[in-house]
């Protein structure tokens, strides 16, 4: 790496997250319109059958495990599983932002998509619609003879467009589009392997073919996990460094013990209902004012961002990652105390946080993951940012998926002075507070409408132009 391209790394880093220039956004709504106008003219041909089987078994399995059983193929599996965790699963219509997935988005608006190709090449690209359903071959792309055997052994890519955020937003929209990719990721990841494949999580990967205007920021390649004839769970084989690859990488293995973890408190709880309930609550509520939620209550929130810690400190660069958890001391509301939380386990001493004008905007329970950006940007230069934020948003979403499990709502924070966290949680003067979790009581509810986002079986359509069309439907 050159000593050129640490610089421009690093001068990015800082400029999206010091100082930024986030103004307020006028309206939800405001930006490019969302989707492509050959989504809605994609002609193909309606998955088999047992797509569906294999769709309806995984969202009634238990939300702990153990994966689905059945002779569901792979490909009806792998298919499955991305349906299930980038569906819209419920509207709020008397809400601010009234769209909700599994997984969190700045204003709802949702930069990430799921697009799956094949093992290898770039022959075909086809894209999950996240309110049908549906396989969408992008922009002309071919659909494979055999869908449910290319699916198979697909790739399932996660690629990001930052632009869907509104321009208010300004420099941050970079970062937030790859932190939402890391949200996504670790549903897919989580969804895939309850589907019973074992699958291997790349961030940053390299020669991805994405469409045009999207940029790729996580790649998910499946094997058949142990309930579909292979080794899910298996310890993963020794990383290599972080860059060596060209990628970060967490394994199958890891992604199992992390998703163990953060389902304990769902157990019991159907996959779908578990994903159903992940809510960062109502966009108007105010975290000062929630009510208390104690260290006892947030265990399982701690427990699974401690796992997933530790599932990705491997992957990372050496003594680059840490969380920190912010408490009420004593039950008192005018007093706060930080510790820092070990991958796996463990709790450092409690530390005074003193209360300043830039560190009041929290619950009574948060959680901060900073970084130590420089070994990032030497190991992979221009890339860093596209490394580092997913793995971030993968972590924070294990912690997201812990709340839901516990009852509990959890919002994401990315808009905060990071010098004034960075003081008062005695953080070293090159580690930065890169993104926060703050854990709310009310969950809250606006007239909440549930999506199925399965429709009934396809029939020829006609769309504007009178142009009969298909869609892959789950």
């Amino acid at each position: 790496m050159t000593a050129a391209q640490e610089a421009r790394a690093l001068a990015a880093f800082h400029a999206q997250s010091h100082d930024k220039d986030v103004e307020p956004v006028r309206t939800l709504f405001f930006g490019r319109t969302l989707g492509d106008p050959a989504l809605r003219t994609a002609a193909g041909a309606p998955l088999p059958e047992p797509t569906r089987g294999a769709l309806a078994a995984l969202r009634a399995a238990d939300a702990a495990g153990p994966a689905i059983g059945g002779g569901w193929s792979p490909g009806a599996r792998l298919a499955a599983a991305c349906a299930e965790a980038v569906r819209v699963r419920r509207v709020s219509p008397a809400d601010r932002y009234p769209v909700h997935r599994a997984y969190p988005s700045p204003r709802g608006l949702f930069g990430a998509d799921v697009f799956l190709l094949p093992a290898e090449g770039g022959g075909w690209c086809l894209r999950m619609d996240p309110r049908t359903c549906a396989l969408h071959p992008w922009a002309g792309s071919p659909v494979p003879d055999d869908l449910e055997a290319a699916l198979a052994g697909a790739r399932v890519a996660v690629a990001v467009d930052h632009r869907r955020y509104p321009p208010e937003y300004g420099r941050l929209r970079p970062s937030l589009a790859l932190l939402e990719g890391g949200h996504l990721a670790a549903t897919l990841g989580l969804a895939l392997t309850r589907a019973g494949l074992a699958p291997r999580t790349l961030f940053a990967p390299a020669g991805v073919p994405v469409p045009e205007g999207f940029a790729p920021c996580a790649l998910l390649t499946t094997e058949p996990g142990a309930e579909a004839g292979g080794t899910a769970g298996a310890d993963d084989a020794a990383a290599e460094p972080a860059g060596a690859t060209g990628a970060v990488e967490v394994g199958a293995g890891a992604l199992a013990r992390a998703a163990a973890v953060a389902a304990r408190a769902a157990a019991g709880t159907g996959l779908r209902d578990w994903l159903d309930a992940r809510t960062s609550g109502v966009s108007t509520a105010n975290l000062v004012t929630s009510a208390y939620v104690s260290p006892g209550d947030g265990a399982g929130v701690t427990a699974a961002l401690a796992a997933a810690l530790a599932a990705a400190v491997p992957a990372a660069p050496a003594d680059t990652l840490r969380l920190d958890r912010v408490v009420l001391a004593g039950d008192r509301v005018d007093d706060r105390v930080a510790a820092e939380l070990y991958p796996g386990g463990g709790t450092g001493p409690d530390r005074p946080v003193p209360r300043t004008g830039d560190t009041n905007a929290s619950s009574s329970l948060g959680y901060t993951l900073s970084a130590d950006f420089g070994p990032w940007a030497r190991a992979f230069g221009d890339r860093a940012q596209t490394a580092l934020h997913p793995l971030l948003g993968w972590i924070a979403q294990w912690g997201c998926l812990a709340a839901a499990g516990s009852g509990l709502c959890a919002r994401p924070m990315r808009n905060y002075t990071e010098s004034e966290w960075a003081a008062v949680l005695g953080l070293g003067p090159d580690t930065t507070p890169a993104y926060q979790l703050w854990v709310r009581a009310e969950r809250g509810a606006y007239l909440d409408l549930p999506v199925d986002a399965v429709l009934p079986d396809p029939s020829p359509s006609t769309t504007p132009n009178g142009s009969a069309t298909r869609a892959l439907l789950l």
